[in-house]
């Protein structure tokens, strides 16, 4: 067996195969891959033809029509087809907070999903990403992919500060199939949330956002004076604190909140909130209980 690092332990692997056994449970018969979609080439049931067009495979001509017709035509059949799942952890610095962090609790998350994915025989994608696209592993499918997944998530460090509409126009930029979106994230973008968010809606893709916050930024113990450090810019301000302040605070973080949330909600997107001290299994189960996921 691969060697697993101290955040993929056997404690991690264990609380992975009760996640199993919720999935199953919660949805029984499912787990297959069983995602119905219209995909040309060879399948279960012929649905119909189509134009060939240059970078289609050849093997799905149908020759006796070409023969007749002298154009090259398709054949579609509907078939069923694995979903395509998008999973994006947050790895700027701001992640880098909390105890236990941010960044390790998103990887957690990143990893739990992964695995349920790939037992639903899905092919899966992960992404890291600050100021762009940091790293990624294209998608793969099968159970025996999450070891490689664990690794990369390990390897990741944060760095750098968050840019999410630079990471989806990068990555998205070239063709994907559409499929689910997941982002892993504190959402503590200088340009905001919604850039992001209104460049992904015009791919159709499914999109489950993970907020992952720490108790300390909730529920903040301000000092009198304070020295305040920007964790990504490492801007830096002194200020004296006050009753009014940090009840601006509080407001500006509670407008993050529910802003995000209001937007999944208009355009039909999960949303779940993490604090990093809930078991991140806990919070798994709250998103299959979505109805999100799996399907």
């Amino acid at each position: 067996m691969p060697e697993i690092s101290t955040l993929f332990d056997q404690e991690f692997l264990k609380k992975l195969e009760y996640l199993k056994l919720v999935a199953n449970r919660m949805l029984p018969g499912q787990l297959r891959g069983e995602h119905r979609a219209r995909k040309k080439g060879t399948g279960i049931e012929f649905s119909d033809y189509r134009p060939y067009v240059s970078g289609d495979d050849t093997k799905d001509v149908d020759w006796k029509a070409y023969l007749r017709l002298d154009k090259l035509i398709l054949r579609i059949f509907d078939e069923e087809a694995d979903l395509p799942i998008y999973l994006f952890v947050d790895s700027s610095l701001s992640m880098n907070f909390g105890s236990p962090s941010k960044f390790d609790y998103a990887r957690k998350v990143a990893a739990a999903l992964g695995f349920i994915g790939l037992i639903n025989l899905d092919r899966v994608s992960v992404v890291g990403y600050s100021n762009g696209v940091s790293e990624q592993i294209s998608a793969k499918r099968g159970r025996n992919q999450i070891f490689r997944i664990f690794q990369f998530l390990d390897r990741m460090k944060p760095t750098g500060e968050t840019c999410l509409e630079k990471t989806f126009k990068t990555f998205f930029g070239t063709k994907k199939r559409r499929g689910l979106v997941v982002v892993a994230s504190d959402f503590m973008d200088p340009a905001g949330y919604e850039p992001a968010f209104d460049f992904i809606r015009l791919f159709r893709h499914d999109v489950f956002n993970v907020h992952v916050l720490s108790p300390e930024e909730l529920r903040p113990e301000f000092p009198d004076e304070a020295m305040l450090v920007d964790s990504e810019s490492g801007a830096s301000e002194r200020l004296r604190m006050s009753p009014n302040l940090a009840s601006a605070y509080e407001a500006e973080m509670a407008k993050l909140r529910s802003g995000i949330e209001d937007y999944c909600s208009r355009y039909g997107w999960g949303y779940v909130q993490a604090e990093t001290p809930v078991p991140f299994e806990d919070l798994v189960i709250e998103i299959f209980k979505q109805d999100r996921f799996i399907r």
